[in-house]
């Protein structure tokens, strides 16, 4: 027999390479492919790790046998913050898929999450996207307030009207009866009360109608400490009547843009609080900061406190813990720091620290130069 053969057959060496060839080629096809592959997917992995660290959303993914297998950067920051126990507290109240909000207490921060079923035949549990919501929610907060400001602003108005145009009369009446009873000491003496009595309805007017009216502002630059001591120098008797102790902690770099009167009437509204709130011998201290374009002046004292309940509605109008107050104080310094574009807000534990902190512009912006 010639040559090699299997079953009778001759073998065919060229046919045997050929094949050999196809097999190899077919290997390097299938390799390069795979690597090809592997190349997309590994494109893919940094794509989809990019979206995920790159979202302003926090998110986590978790199940009950990996336990948390995903979280992205800013999961991560969230954490961070907050601590890990908290975070998934918050997480572990949220037992059902759908969209929800939580406020924590602790840290005054809201949260919108979306919760979402996992199942798969490898994971069963839950994606968890967390949105801060704080800005958003203290936006709306301040709009809802500004919306029941003008409605009770308008009211005031029209009582304030009705009831100024009588007590002219009243007042003009008790002065001529005033005048008549020279010679009777004690009816005198409850004419002049009604005059008093008249005066300072009519007051309580004034003050009424300044909240009701648009507020119009015309700053300028000032140092800080500057407008903060002469309302100290003015209040000076009633600081001292009480021996309050004012500690003053303002840096004399600090500058503010304002309305230096309605600025004034603002800090001379907050010390007069902190004096009327605090016992003989408190203690009410005056700080500040700059952070960019904005100036913080911060009023606390030792006194009394404000309850949880009043501290959520201190600033609507007709608002006080006091005996004698009208409530319209703070609410109209909220509108003369909102028309300077600035924000106030106040903070405390109920007991014996109160702090009120407003801030405004502290230094002009190139658009502001060019108008003032």
């Amino acid at each position: 027999m010639d040559g090699d053969s299997k079953g009778g057959q001759p073998l065919d060496i060229n046919l045997l390479n050929e094949v050999f060839e196809a097999v190899n080629r077919t290997t390097e096809s299938l390799k390069s492919s795979y690597d090809i592959l592997q190349k997309k997917l590994e494109q893919t992995q940094e794509l989809l790790d990019s979206v995920l660290d790159n979202t302003n959303s926090a998110i986590i993914a978790c199940d009950g046998k990996k336990g948390v297998f995903l979280k992205n950067r800013r999961a991560k920051e969230l954490i961070g913050e907050m601590g890990e126990e908290k975070i998934f507290r918050i997480l572990a109240e949220m037992t059902s898929p759908g969209v929800h909000d939580y406020g924590d207490a602790e840290s005054k921060r809201y949260f919108r999450l979306s919760v979402s079923a996992l199942q798969s035949d490898e994971s069963d549990g839950f994606v968890y996207v967390m949105d801060d919501i704080t800005r958003l929610k203290r936006l709306e907060n301040e709009r809802l307030r500004n919306e029941k400001l003008q409605l009770m602003g308008e009211m005031a108005a029209n009582i304030a009207h009705e009831v100024r145009n009588p007590l002219g009369s009243i007042e003009l009446y008790a002065s001529l009866l005033s005048r008549d009873l020279e010679k009777d000491a004690e009816k005198k003496r409850l004419a002049v009360s009604i005059i008093k009595g008249v005066r300072t309805i009519n007051a309580v007017i004034s003050n009424t109608l300044l909240f009701a009216k648009e507020i119009k502002v015309n700053p300028s630059k000032y140092v800080l400490s500057d407008i903060v001591d002469e309302v100290v120098l003015y209040l000076q008797h009633i600081i001292r009547e009480k021996k309050v102790r004012f500690v003053n902690r303002l840096d004399e770099n600090h500058t503010i843009l304002c309305d230096a009167d309605m600025y004034k009437q603002v800090v001379m509204n907050l010390i007069g609080n902190s004096v009327d709130a605090v016992k003989e011998g408190g203690l009410i201290e005056a700080t500040s900061s700059m952070n960019g374009e904005t100036t913080s002046l911060s009023i606390t004292d030792n006194g009394s406190g404000i309850d949880k309940d009043m501290l959520s509605r201190l600033f609507m109008p007709f608002q006080t813990t006091k005996a004698k107050g009208t409530g319209l104080g703070l609410s109209i310094a909220y509108k003369i720091i909102k028309a300077h574009g600035g924000d106030i807000s106040a903070e405390s534990n109920g007991k014996d620290y109160t702090r009120f902190t407003i801030t405004v512009p502290g230094t002009k912006r190139p658009e502001q130069e060019a108008l003032l």
